[in-house]
């Protein structure tokens, strides 16, 4: 296949800095599905990524030179000759050093980037430090679900206009505490996510109360260390004034309490947040 370019931009300020803050401010956004497919060939490998329609994105920068081949789509990303629009089906050389963002037109884009892989590696984290500069945030497909909470948690300050110095702030008000009541199967330590967290001592069911966050206007210890996450498995759940936490799914001994803050401003204030998965 042949390179085929509908446009070529002259746009050198599309500066490195400017790749990583542009993507700080995708991260503040609600990510997109991108299915990724990893293919092993003798002595290759491939990464396919299928990118919906009108995608912004931005890639890793790659430390080897390495092949792109665009197999469909139409795709605007900035190379070292400055911005081209690639319309597939298209095969190039790619040089080590460049993180690409990109921008994709009203076709899925399948993008495969090919690698060498002379001994046939197929260890996904051994491949990936061999092959990129893993931002903090790490590579879409592989994130940890730590590191996927934490960029969730992202949006949502973004969404209700606050930062962590703020919103430290609020959790941090001591005088609505209260101790949690004997006979609940929770306990704090020490959280993977973010700070303390709150974990069960037991395993939960699917629906059953795992432990109250607020009661009589006091939040328990429920209502300050439960942190949160996109894949939460509990539930704020509303009787009367009071506010309990409910089993979204088996819980087992030693999880770690996770809820969407989204519920919880939607139970605690009415107000709805996009992103909160019902």
């Amino acid at each position: 296949m042949n390179l085929a370019c509908a446009h070529t931009f002259n746009l050198s300020v599309i500066t490195a800095d400017k790749v990583v803050a542009l993507q700080n401010e995708l991260l503040k956004m609600p990510q997109v599905d991108i299915v990724t497919e990893h293919i092993f060939l003798p002595a290759i490998y491939e990464r396919k990524i299928t990118i919906p329609p009108w995608t912004v994105l931005t890639g890793a920068a790659h430390k080897t030179d390495y092949k792109v081949r665009l197999e469909k789509g139409t795709i605007a990303v900035n190379t070292d000759d400055g911005v081209k629009v690639l319309i597939g089906p298209v095969e190039f050389d790619a040089k080590a050093g460049l993180q690409r963002a990109g921008r994709v037109f009203d076709d899925e884009v399948v993008w495969v980037d090919i690698y060498p892989n002379k001994d046939n590696c197929q260890d996904m984290l051994t491949l990936e430090n061999r092959l990129y500069e893993v931002p903090e945030c790490g590579l879409a497909d592989s994130r940890t679900d730590n590191q996927r909470a934490q960029i969730d948690y992202g949006l949502f300050l973004h969404q209700i206009g606050m930062n962590q110095t703020e919103m430290n702030k609020i959790v941090q008000i001591e005088s609505d505490l209260m101790d949690m009541p004997e006979g609940v199967f929770v306990e704090t330590r020490s959280s993977p996510i973010h700070g303390k967290g709150l974990f069960a001592t037991k395993t939960f069911d699917v629906g059953e109360v795992v432990c109250p966050g607020r009661l009589g206007g006091k939040r328990t210890p429920g209502g300050r260390y439960i942190n949160h996450a996109c894949n939460a498995n509990v539930l704020p759940v509303k009787v009367g004034d009071d506010i309990y936490a409910v089993a979204l799914r088996k819980i087992q001994l030693d999880d770690e309490l996770l809820v969407d803050y989204r519920a919880s401003m939607r139970v605690n204030f009415g107000i709805a947040l996009l992103g909160e998965i019902l």
